[in-house]
């Protein structure tokens, strides 16, 4: 660790001791920074046993590890993880992410994703946010995704210019599986200069929310066409 990093690391230590931290979401006392044991009561986080493929929580394992929905129609990403099931305690959190230039939330949700990147990380990964066209970048000023990706990813695997969004598509939000599905269809492509450096290698996508899976599935389907090797997904919260 270089002299820096030290003495960052340090500090931020020393101020963890000796200031207050305030829960994000009530704004009361809290021990650690993120979120106080009270507003923590209401977060569902997702974990074993879960569909091996789409991640969806499952009742009790199975031998197959796979759910019914994937049997019938397996999703084009290699795999899909979710840190919290989409409730009113992840919703508030991404809502201030997305919506209340809630930067600061970055290395909060991060942590929540941590391990979930860590298990799906293949060598050579490229790590791509799902991106937003640029009418809406320039409204919101960042891409919460793309934030999300450059605090996981190692510099090297942080790929944020590859995929691209080639319309203004409209929100997601109210839409049947159906309209999303259409909603995205053809929306992303892939930079032609690009496309060496994609050429065989493992993606893992980033992105906020999964409702039905049709962003990521859009996603997935232009990154395999455009030649990537196998692409995963990891998002903050997934509607059950």
């Amino acid at each position: 660790m270089s002299f820096l990093a030290s003495t960052r690391f340090l500090i931020g230590a020393a101020a963890d001791q000796l200031l207050p931290h305030q829960c994000l979401l009530c704004g009361k006392f809290c021990v650690d920074r993120g979120v106080c044991a009270a507003c923590w009561a209401g977060a569902l986080p997702i974990s074993a046993p879960l569909c091996h493929r789409c991640g969806r929580p499952l009742p009790h394992a199975l031998p197959d590890q796979l759910c019914g929905q994937c049997w019938r129609t397996p999703p084009p990403l290699a795999a899909i993880r979710a840190g919290f099931a989409y409730n009113d305690f992840s919703r508030a959190l991404i809502l201030r992410f997305k919506h209340a230039d809630g930067l600061y939330l970055t290395p909060v949700l991060g942590r929540f994703l941590a391990r979930h990147f860590a298990a799906l990380c293949q060598p050579g990964n490229l790590v791509i946010p799902i991106p937003l066209h640029r009418h809406r970048y320039l409204a919101r000023r960042y891409n919460q995704s793309a934030e999300l990706a450059r605090w996981l990813a190692p510099a090297d695997d942080f790929a944020p210019d590859i995929l691209l969004r080639r319309h203004h598509n409209k929100s997601q939000a109210g839409l049947s599986r159906a309209q999303r599905q259409k909603n995205v269809a053809g929306v992303f492509s892939v930079a032609a200069e690009s496309r060496a450096k994609l050429s065989g290698r493992p993606v893992m996508l980033i992105d906020d929310v999964m409702a039905t899976g049709a962003t990521l599935n859009a996603a997935t389907t232009c990154l395999l066409a455009a030649g990537s090797g196998p692409v995963h997904g990891l998002v903050l919260a997934r509607v059950l």
